[in-house]
């Protein structure tokens, strides 16, 4: 299969991204928060075999320069969008998006929803975790939280974490596209059954979705687990070309 890269400039920096696949709809993979497009590239061969797929590296990973920083979704969600025009790849788009990249998948529907078709959030960060994990922690454990949550400083991305949560849950919007949501098998510790547990509530973030339990406990689906995904991108990708 034909791999094509993909150059964006953005303020004189460089947005990476590869294209491949023949036909179909465009499927976006989004890797979570401080993962580059390699984590997709197997999922993406699969792909590829029915639809075209962009894997791209968000600023400052892989082959992409870094932006300034703090970042929050807006601003990723804007270099995608560059990418995109740049490549000449009109929507609607399949949005696949792994843990914290689920922000940005669902602030791309709610602030451009005609350009979305479907999409698919593989184990995705839910907004409420944190107010959640607070409710079981000690007052030690909820000072560092915080500490870190609040300072984009202390992840790899330099992500505003607080004001991501907060442009995502400006305008909130009910789509009618199909949504999978997958979510990892829930383990005994109670903060892996918060994560798990939230995720039911993104079905209702489109009339039109259902939620798939995969047999993996591991967080990272994409190395797990990954024929599941493939599967669930098929059938979105199957509903609306039929």
């Amino acid at each position: 299969m034909i791999t094509n890269e993909i150059i964006a400039s953005i303020n004189n920096r460089r947005l990476y991204g590869q294209l491949t696949g023949e036909q179909g709809p465009i499927v976006i993979l989004d890797a979570g928060l401080g993962d580059t497009s390699a984590a997709w590239e197997n999922i993406a061969a699969e792909v590829s075999s029915f639809a075209r797929v962009l894997i791209y590296d968000r600023a400052g990973l892989g082959r992409s320069d870094p932006a300034p920083t703090p970042r929050a979704c807006r601003d990723m969600v804007a270099d995608l969008r560059h990418l995109l025009a740049d490549a000449q790849l009109p929507p609607p788009y399949v949005l696949v998006a792994h843990s914290w990249s689920g922000i940005n998948a669902r602030y791309f529907a709610n602030e451009y929803p005609d350009e979305i078709a479907g999409m698919v959030l593989v184990d995705a960060v839910h907004e409420g975790k944190y107010e959640r994990f607070a409710e079981i922690q000690t007052e030690e454990q909820n000072i560092r939280m915080w500490a870190a949550v609040k300072d984009p400083a202390k992840n790899d991305e330099g992500i505003d974490r607080i004001a991501s949560i907060e442009q995502v849950c400006a305008h909130p919007r009910i789509h009618d596209f199909p949504l999978i949501v997958i979510t990892r098998a829930s383990a005994a510790d109670a903060w892996n059954q918060i994560e798990t547990s939230l995720q039911a509530e993104f079905l209702n973030l489109s009339t039109d979705s259902k939620q798939i339990i995969s047999k993996s406990g591991d967080h990272f689906l994409n190395n797990s687990d990954p024929e599941l995904i493939v599967n669930a991108i098929r059938e979105i990708v199957n509903t609306i070309q039929n």
